[in-house]
């Protein structure tokens, strides 16, 4: 006996139970996609106008310092010396911390846009591994009933089917065994009433 190589026996049966259930999860991962795009892209906003403000006050700062530092020129005062020498390692700190608090949220801009492209294409995959496994699952019930219907043809034309096993792992192996027993019965029947 050659082996089927065909999946798509019943295609109506087949692709319609397969889409409407991909086309399901699709729906639903599409929302939840959709609630995480617009919490990214809100976020992305903020934090790239907060990285403008952050940009601006580093700026401000800057122009202060310099400012502050060109009026004293040489200070005589030590108390004073040593105030603007803490204030600018303050100041250097600070534009440190402003430095870093940019970097990171830039970081992070783009570590969201990295997850949603993963996410995006996570999703792909996963419609792609969900259409075969149904197609192959659908098949496991179209193919007994390909065969089912084959027999039941050659009964309505008269012909002595020639029942054989089903495959292992088909689907309706209780109901093809029923049917089995119903043409059985009936050929029984024919033979006492004859």
């Amino acid at each position: 006996m050659t082996k089927r190589k065909h999946y798509l026996i019943d295609k109506r049966y087949q692709l319609r139970t397969t889409f409407s259930i991909i086309g399901t999860v699709i729906i639903i991962t599409t929302i939840i996609l959709g609630v995480i795009t617009a919490s990214v892209v809100n976020n992305s906003i903020r934090l790239n106008e907060n990285n403008l403000k952050i940009d601006n006050i580093y700026k401000i700062e800057s122009s202060i310092f310099i400012f502050l530092s060109s009026l004293t020129g040489p200070v005589q005062d030590q108390s004073l010396k040593k105030a603007i020498q803490e204030s600018m390692e303050k100041h250097d700190n600070n534009m440190n911390t402003l430095g870093h608090i940019i970097s990171t949220n830039q970081d992070i801009i783009t570590y969201n846009k990295i997850l949603l492209i993963t996410i995006l294409i996570i999703i792909i995959l996963e419609a792609a591994a969900l259409y075969l496994i149904l197609i192959r699952k659908t098949h496991r019930v179209s193919g007994p009933m390909y065969v089912i219907s084959g027999f039941m043809r050659d009964i309505i034309e008269g012909k002595e089917p020639h029942f054989r096993p089903l495959r292992n792992g088909d689907e309706m192996q209780d109901f093809y065994e029923l049917f089995r027993h119903m043409v059985f019965t009936i050929r029984e029947r024919e033979k006492k009433g004859s």
